[in-house]
């Protein structure tokens, strides 16, 4: 008996496809309706499960893309209703509603931008529904190991960048980095949910938290660092100049780590009241001593739950090296050709580069050392912690170990065998 041959499947008409999961146009064949008219060919909008007539015969695909242009805009038109289900709120338009509340209270708007910008290439055009541990997880795996942009060219070729930091080692995104790109995004989220975007529970999912670096400078180091930025001279077309255009980093390195400042508050730094800036308040007392205190937190600012920035006496050594500063000139603390500085992160990394210190030495750097020096010169947990702005807490947790005093008390406890010493027969 012969096999019946099959009629070979007639292939369907689409336009307008993209990728899986998007929007695209289907030609549906004609067909007699049930009322037995018939009906001819019309282009769908496929979406998912959903089928949305453009009321376009087979002979108008062009105003059919039109159609299916208008209902992918309309796919990406802001949410702004309440109690919207996960599945309907855009990830997109959740990071720009974070970004237009925080832009103006962040220390650092651009480095925000930057990582919810790494947050936006990869999530696309998904919702808040699909955040879950898998696609977190997801993120993190393709994060981990690509070069940081700012740092996106060759390491041979650092010799010859211009306003680059010159990198000894590619600077590869860690599991760290990408973390922090993740809690901007659960902030985002916690944002929308707080504003009542969703009532639904959205977790991010971030990876364990990297060790804490304890990478301190010795004083030998901070000599050189010293030495290397006061002395150097720019080259221009392979000739040294008299051009000192690291003075201004040694003043920085100077102040960050006698004071243990982070270098926002050093850099923005005014000798004179100004509003949005930190000021250095020089005085002298009755006997005509010179002395400075810094009030770190920026005038007209809140000081934040997480960061302290509290008023401290400075140093004798560093307030007559302020007070000379100021009556040279200086209105700023840190200033470049007689202007504020903007940032010295460019700079101390180009310093650390050409003395040969590892990239793990960074501004954040001189904070430890500060910390980890008063911690060895022995001075007082809670002063110490205050002049830092510092909890107890964090301070001892991370730079207890350095103190001298550091679990001498258990040693001493443990020193003696057997408790309690015994009496000698001689003192009975």
């Amino acid at each position: 008996m012969a096999r019946a041959v099959s009629k070979p499947r007639k292939q369907q008409q689409v336009l307008g496809r993209t990728g899986r999961g998007e929007p695209y146009l289907w030609l549906r064949p004609g067909r007699v309706g049930t009322d037995g008219i018939e009906r001819g060919a019309t282009w769908l909008i496929k979406h998912g499960s959903k089928q949305l007539s453009t009321g376009c015969g087979s002979l108008e695909s062009k105003a059919a893309l039109a159609k299916l242009e208008e209902y992918r805009v309309s796919l990406h038109a802001p949410t702004t209703g309440k109690n919207q289900p996960a599945s309907k709120v855009l990830i997109a338009d959740v990071v720009s509603r974070y970004i237009d509340a925080k832009n103006a209270s962040v220390a650092r708007p651009q480095e925000l931008a930057q990582r919810l910008v790494n947050i936006l290439e990869w999530w696309g055009d998904r919702t808040l529904a699909d955040i879950d541990s898998v696609s977190c997880g997801a993120y993190v795996t393709s994060r981990v190991g690509k070069p940081w942009k700012v740092h996106a060219r060759k390491v041979e070729d650092a010799s010859k960048r211009k306003r680059h930091s010159k990198p000894s080692t590619p600077r590869l995104v860690t599991e760290a980095g990408a973390r922090r790109e993740l809690e901007d995004l659960r902030s985002a989220v916690n944002l929308a949910i707080a504003d009542g975007i969703t009532r639904e529970i959205i977790k991010v999912s971030l990876p364990d938290k990297a060790p804490e670096r304890d990478r301190w400078l010795t004083r030998s180091e901070v000599a050189r660092m010293l030495l290397s930025a006061w002395h150097f001279r720019e080259t221009q077309k392979g000739a040294v100049t008299d051009r000192r255009s690291r003075r201004h980093l040694a003043k920085f390195i100077l102040v960050a780590l006698r004071t243990g400042t982070r270098a926002e508050a050093v850099c923005t730094a005014s000798f004179i009241p100004e509003m949005g800036k930190p000021w250095m308040e020089l005085k002298e007392d009755s006997d005509g001593k010179k002395i400075a205190k810094f009030h770190r937190l920026a005038l007209g600012s809140k000081e934040a739950k997480n960061k302290k920035y509290p008023t401290v006496p400075m140093p004798d050594s560093l307030a007559a090296h302020l007070h000379r500063w100021h009556a040279k000139g200086q209105r700023y603390v840190v200033e470049f050709n007689g202007k504020p500085i903007a940032s010295t992160k460019k700079a101390f990394a180009n310093l650390v580069h050409d003395l040969g210190l590892e990239d793990g030495v960074v501004r954040h750097t001189l904070r430890h050392t500060a910390a980890t020096w008063g911690m060895q010169a022995g001075a007082d947990i809670w002063e110490l912690s205050g002049y830092l702005g510092m909890s107890v807490e964090v301070l001892e947790r991370r730079y207890g170990h350095h103190s001298p005093d550091h679990m001498e008390g258990a040693r001493m406890a443990l020193e003696s065998r057997g408790g309690r010493k015994r009496a000698s027969k001689n003192g009975r």
